[in-house]
């Protein structure tokens, strides 16, 4: 099942610029099971499209995590 998740970065490290925007897209991409990931300097969001039966909110948590970004998913 494709699922999209919000993630809202709230560390001291920010997505600063589109550079950063394409490392998180790039880095997200190479995950099994993601579809499509949209971060955004302006907002400090990463949108990521996924299946749910080949990865999991935690698995893209930690990526992002393992990127230098503390985030929270957005519930909204």
């Amino acid at each position: 099942m494709i699922t999209t998740q919000t993630f809202v970065v709230t560390g001291a490290d920010q997505i600063h610029c589109e550079g950063c925007e394409s490392r998180i897209n790039a880095a997200l991409q190479r995950v099994a099971g993601v579809r499509h990931a949209q971060a955004s300097h302006k907002t400090q969001a990463v949108t990521v499209q996924f299946d749910a039966a080949e990865t999991t909110e935690a698995a893209l948590c930690e990526r992002l995590v393992a990127l230098g970004y503390a985030v929270e998913v957005n519930e909204a």
